[in-house]
């Protein structure tokens, strides 16, 4: 009966397979280097969180809270959520850790899973990961720049290249007030010609039926009101000075009048970058300024600014772009049960040594097993048997040339070394 079982991952949440696993882990590790290259120091946040930190940071009325987030009731009768951003977790974490009683900027980066429960699809699923970072603690157009600075530089450090900058304001409280109630009025006699999500989100926050990606709302979106024109006077100027830091950094963007955010917190500059390999869902990341989170949250009155950016997305986008299959080490190859033992204590020293290698433990022929070597693309194999063993020597093999050579153990290690600086 058991033998009839066949489990499955959860639709949504799909295993990393290897390839895509070395692909993620150089994305991850580049995103390190150039985010401290920037002075941003690595957080990691639990993945569960009290619901209340997204409810209260996110929206009550955004998709993410409504629909989307795992929610449920521990134990000890507390709701706490898998959490489906990373912001909100970071903001709690800062003001927690007393970190604004510090002077300047806190500035952080992270990677991680989040969990939405969405519609499956291309570049979306329910367990996925992003790349962030949060700069808490100021209010200024070069800290917006910076930010979005920092993702074209590493963009371009990945070799990716054919993204867009979008770029917006959504401007201060009284702004959007001002703006909500023109969109409102200029939405009032189109309700029919909107989707049914639309026509629920202009009573409860009209600014969402801006971010649905509908053919239908999409035709009336086009035409309503440019939320740039409510601008007070200080929102219209930090959104002046951000784009021309952004010109006189050679960075080059886009304005787009009718772009909001999924989350509510955002205020003021407010940015995506695409990329049109990604079809219809062609958000490879997004951010901006939430001025006002960190004291909704229960935190002083600071500024803050951020970016979520996709990781499955920048693999889509990427492609086999800088990333070979990971080269697997050198095969020590024992001929017989004799020869094991030895095998296994060479394999151990030439790991002290550096070099990646491993042990072959399967019970074919030799030529089988030789086969196997090369069908994995091993650059290398080490045989042992009786004959090796009684000479102290190694026989190593060159599968792209088999060429074949007895060397003793230090030579060995030392072929390893030297080949592995030249890059071979």
């Amino acid at each position: 009966m058991s033998g009839t079982l066949k489990y499955k991952s959860l639709r949504g949440m799909p295993d990393i397979l290897p390839k895509d696993a070395c692909l993620m882990h150089l994305v991850e590790e580049r995103a390190r280097t150039v985010f401290r290259m920037f002075g941003y120091n690595e957080i990691r946040t639990p993945v569960l969180e009290e619901t209340g930190v997204f409810t209260r940071s996110i929206g009550a009325d955004t998709d993410i809270v409504e629909k989307e987030m795992y929610s449920f009731t521990d134990r000890g009768g507390a709701s706490i959520s898998l959490r489906p951003e990373g912001t909100a977790a970071v903001i709690r974490a800062y003001i927690e850790h007393g970190w604004h009683n510090a002077e300047g900027l806190t500035k952080l980066f992270y990677s991680g899973p989040m969990f939405r429960g969405e519609r499956p699809q291309k570049g979306r699923q329910r367990q996925f990961h992003q790349i962030g970072v949060e700069a808490i603690g100021g209010s200024d157009p070069y800290i917006d720049a910076e930010i979005i600075s920092s993702i074209a530089f590493l963009l371009t450090d990945l070799g990716v290249s054919g993204f867009s900058i979008l770029l917006s304001s959504l401007g201060c409280g009284r702004d959007r007030e001002s703006y909500q109630k023109k969109l409102t009025a200029y939405l009032s006699d189109k309700s029919s010609a909107l989707c049914g999500d639309c026509s629920r989100r202009m009573k409860k926050n009209v600014l969402r039926v801006l971010d649905c990606k509908k053919e239908k709302c999409q035709s009336v979106i086009s035409g309503a009101p440019d939320i740039r024109e409510y601008l007070c006077a200080g929102c219209a100027k930090d959104y002046s000075d951000l784009k021309n830091i952004l010109h006189e950094e050679e960075i080059s963007f886009h304005e787009k009048k009718d772009m909001v955010r999924g989350l509510d917190y955002y205020t003021g500059a407010i940015f995506e970058i695409t990329h049109p390999l990604l079809g219809a869902q062609s958000a490879l990341a997004a951010g901006g300024r939430y001025d006002g989170l960190v004291k909704k949250m229960g935190g002083p009155d600071v500024g803050a600014a951020g970016y979520a950016l996709g990781t499955e997305r920048l693999l889509l986008v990427m492609g086999e772009k800088g990333v070979a299959d990971a080269v697997p080490g050198a095969l020590v190859l024992p001929i017989d049960n004799e020869a094991r033992t030895e095998a296994f204590r060479i394999a151990a020293k030439l790991r002290a040594k550096g070099v990646p290698c491993e042990m072959d433990h399967s019970v074919r022929s030799f030529k089988g097993r030789m086969r196997k070597a090369h069908k994995d693309g091993r650059k290398t194999v080490i045989i042992m048997g009786s004959e090796e063993i009684k000479n102290g020597k190694l026989l190593v093999k060159d599968m792209e040339t088999g060429e074949q050579t007895a060397m003793l153990f230090e030579e060995v290690a030392d072929h390893f070394i030297k080949n592995e600086a030249k890059g071979q």
